[in-house]
C-alpha cells in the first residue's frame, strides 16, 4: 500500500497514529488516495444553569462551515454545512456534565475536491443533505497540574438523507439510519495565568478526535473520521471565549480507499455562562 500525505507539520504524529489505524479497516487498494478539501469551520456555543440553585443547565451549538472546491485555496467559496442543536444538561459533579440534544438538524453538502464531486451535485434533488441527529454527550474534566483535561464521549443516532431519495446510499422510501460513536481528548494550558478559569487568560488548546460508524444503513468505513486541532484563546468577561486555530480532519469515503483531508482555519466563540456576562453588557 503506498500512501501520499502532504502536510505542513501539524498533526504529523497524529496523522500517521491515524492512518495505521485505518489501515485496519481498508479494502485491499494497492493505494490510498488523499482528497486535499480546504475548509473554514466555525462555532459558537451558549449555555447557562437554569437558575442559581439547579444544577440543570440548557446549552445551545451552531455550526456554520465554507470549502474550497477542487483544491483550490478559496475556503469560502462554496457551504459545507450549516447546523443548530438544543441541549438539556445536568451538571452531576463539578468536573462531570451530561447532555442531551433530542434533535439536531444540519444541513450538509457534499465535499468538492474532485472534478465528479461537482459532476454529481447536478443529479441530487437538492445540494444540501438535511439530517437530523440525536446525541447523548458526556464531558469529564481533569486537571493535572495547570494542565486542563477534557474527555468528551459523544454517542449518536443520526437520520440521513431526509429529503434527498437520490442522495448516494440513501433508499428511495426512507432515509438512512446509523449510529455513531465519538471520542474526543483535548488539552488546555493556561500561558499567562495559573488556572484556565481565570479571567484574561490567553490559552492553548488541543484536541484529536475519532469517529466510529455503525448500524443497519451503515458501509463498511467503520473508522469514519478523525480531527486534529491547535489553537490559541482567550478568556474575557469571566465566562466568554474566543478561539482560533487550525483543523486537520480525515474523513474516509465509502469506498474505503480514497480519504478526505479536511485542512484550514477554525474559529470558536463560546459563552459558557450567559448570565454571568450580563452585567459586562
Amino acid at each position: 500500500m503506498t500512501i501520499t500525505l502532504n502536510t505542513s507539520g501539524l498533526g504529523r504524529v497524529l496523522a500517521l497514529i491515524t492512518l495505521f489505524t485505518l489501515n485496519s479497516t481498508l479494502k485491499a487498494q494497492n493505494d490510498v488516495e488523499m482528497l486535499d478539501n480546504r475548509i473554514l469551520y466555525t462555532k459558537y456555543y451558549f449555555a447557562d444553569f437554569f437558575n442559581d440553585t439547579t444544577k440543570w443547565v440548557w446549552e445551545m451549538d451552531v455550526v456554520y462551515r465554507r470549502q474550497s472546491e477542487l483544491g483550490g485555496s478559496n475556503i469560502f467559496s462554496n457551504p459545507l454545512r450549516a447546523s443548530f442543536r438544543p441541549w438539556i444538561a445536568y451538571q452531576f459533579t463539578k468536573m462531570t456534565r451530561v447532555s442531551l440534544n433530542p434533535i439536531g438538524v444540519f444541513n450538509s453538502a457534499p465535499r468538492l475536491p474532485l472534478q465528479s464531486d461537482l459532476d454529481n451535485l447536478d443529479n441530487l434533488d437538492r445540494p444540501f443533505e438535511r439530517e437530523y441527529r440525536t446525541t447523548l454527550q458526556i464531558n469529564n474534566y481533569a486537571y493535572y497540574g495547570r494542565f486542563n483535561f477534557t474527555h468528551r464521549m459523544r454517542f449518536e443516532s443520526r437520520w440521513r438523507g431526509i429529503d434527498n431519495a437520490n442522495w448516494p446510499g440513501v433508499e428511495s422510501n426512507r432515509p438512512n439510519h446509523n449510529f455513531r460513536f465519538r471520542y474526543r481528548i483535548r488539552t488546555r494550558i493556561p500561558l499567562n495565568t495559573d488556572y484556565f478559569y481565570t479571567n484574561k487568560t490567553w490559552y492553548i488548546s488541543q484536541y484529536s478526535e475519532v469517529h466510529v460508524e455503525f448500524g443497519r444503513d451503515y458501509g463498511t468505513n467503520y473508522f469514519s473520521q478523525n480531527r486534529n486541532y491547535l489553537g490559541i484563546g482567550y478568556r474575557f468577561w469571566d465566562w466568554v471565549r474566543l478561539e482560533l486555530g487550525y483543523l486537520h480532519q480525515y474523513n474516509t469515503r465509502g469506498n474505503n480507499y480514497q480519504i478526505d483531508l479536511s485542512r484550514g482555519p477554525m474559529f470558536y466563540l463560546f459563552i459558557d455562562l450567559m448570565g454571568k456576562t450580563q452585567h459586562r453588557r
